[in-house]
C-alpha cells in the first residue's frame, strides 16, 4: 500500500540557532536538542521512509518555527526557511513535499509569503502553529491569510503551539506533581491540543469558514478533541448566527490526521463523524517514530478497501495536489 504521511517536520541549523537566541516562546520539549539532527537531515529522513514503507512525506516546520520570532525578524526568517525547504525538496521531488511557515503575526505579509511559497517555490500550502502571541486566528485581522489560502486553493494545517505562561500557570502548574509533568500536561499530553480545538471552534463560530467556503483546513491528533463534540456544538451553537450548523462547516472543510496517535477507537469515531474521505495519514516524524507501525496501522485499520486507499494516500494526493 502506498503511504503518504502529511504532518512530518523539519528544521534548519540557522533556524535552530535563531530560535534559541530570539524566540518569544520557550521550547517546552526536553528532548528538542536530540531531535534537531533528524529534523535537519534530509538523507536520513529518506532512509527512514525507505525502511518503514513510507512513499512520501509532506513536511513542515512546527513548534520551533520562525513564526514565533520577533516581528522585525519573522518575515525574513520565514522566507529563508521556506527557501531552504524548497531546496531540500528539490533533491527528492518524488518523496517529499512541503508546507510553508508563515509570519502569521503580520497577516498581510503572511498572505504574501504563502502566495510566494506556493506560486514560486512549489510548496503545497501553509502551517500555523498555535495561537499568535496569545491571539486566536478568528480575529478579523488574520483574514488575509485565509483569503489567500482560499484563492490559491491550498490547505492550511493548524498545528499546536506552546501555550502562554499565564495559561500554563492557571491550568497546569501544580504542587501535586513535578514541573516536568506540568510542562508535558500543558503541551503534548493535553494542553496544546485543547488550545487547537478551541482555535478551530472559534474559527467556525467566528464565521471564517462561512466567509471562505472553499477554504480547507487540516487538524492533527484526531481533530484536537473537536470531532467527539460535534453534536454538542451543533446543539448549543444555534445562537451563533451562522447559516448552517457547526458540523456542516467542519465536515465540509476540515481534514483530520492521527499525528502518530495510531489508535483504533479514535479512528472509528472520526471516520463515523467525518467520513473516510476527510482522513489523512500522519506520523509526526521525528517527534514520534512509529517505524513499522505506520504501515501496520494502515494495513489493520477497520476500513474498506477504497477507504484504506483514501486514508493511506488518495485524499492527501487530492488535497495537496501531489
Amino acid at each position: 500500500m502506498k503511504i503518504i504521511t502529511v504532518e512530518e517536520h523539519f528544521d534548519t541549523q540557522a533556524n535552530v540557532q535563531n530560535f534559541k537566541k530570539y524566540s518569544k516562546v520557550p521550547n517546552n520539549n526536553p528532548h528538542q536538542d536530540a531531535l534537531n539532527h533528524d529534523l535537519t537531515d534530509f538523507a536520513g529522513r529518506i532512509a527512514y521512509m525507505d525502511k518503514n514503507g513510507i512513499a512520501m512525506q509532506v513536511i513542515s516546520d512546527a513548534g520551533n518555527s520562525p513564526q514565533v520570532l520577533p516581528d522585525n525578524m519573522v518575515v525574513a526568517a520565514s522566507r529563508e526557511q521556506n527557501d531552504t525547504l524548497a531546496e531540500g525538496l528539490a533533491a527528492y521531488p518524488d518523496r517529499l513535499a512541503g508546507l510553508a511557515v508563515l509570519p502569521a503575526a503580520l497577516p498581510d505579509a503572511a498572505a504574501d509569503e504563502l502566495t510566494r511559497a506556493v506560486t514560486k517555490l512549489g510548496l503545497k500550502g501553509g502551517l500555523i502553529s498555535g495561537s499568535v502571541n496569545g491571539e486566536f486566528l478568528d480575529a478579523p485581522r488574520f483574514d488575509p491569510i485565509f483569503a489567500a489560502a482560499e484563492a490559491l486553493d491550498v490547505p492550511l494545517y493548524l498545528h499546536p503551539g506552546v501555550i502562554t505562561d499565564t495559561q500554563k500557570a492557571t491550568l497546569y502548574d501544580s504542587n501535586s506533581y513535578s514541573p516536568l509533568m506540568a510542562t508535558m500536561l500543558a503541551g503534548a499530553a493535553w494542553g496544546w491540543h485543547q488550545e487547537q480545538g478551541i482555535q478551530m471552534v472559534r474559527l467556525i463560530f467566528g464565521g471564517v469558514l462561512e466567509k471562505h467556503p472553499k477554504l480547507k483546513l487540516v487538524s492533527g491528533h484526531w481533530g484536537e478533541f473537536v470531532p467527539m463534540f460535534l453534536e454538542r456544538l451543533d446543539e448549543f451553537g444555534k445562537v451563533s448566527g451562522l447559516s448552517q450548523p457547526f458540523s456542516t462547516y467542519y465536515k465540509r472543510q476540515v481534514y483530520v490526521t492521527p499525528s502518530g496517535m495510531y489508535t483504533a477507537p479514535q479512528l472509528a469515531l472520526v471516520k463515523a463523524e467525518m467520513g473516510a474521505d476527510h482522513l489523512l495519514d500522519a506520523e509526526d516524524y521525528p517527534y514520534i517514530k512509529r517505524e513499522g507501525g505506520v504501515a501496520e496501522f494502515v494495513a489493520n485499520a477497520e476500513l474498506s478497501a477504497p477507504e484504506r486507499e483514501a486514508f493511506a494516500h488518495g485524499t492527501a494526493e487530492k488535497l495537496f495536489k501531489l
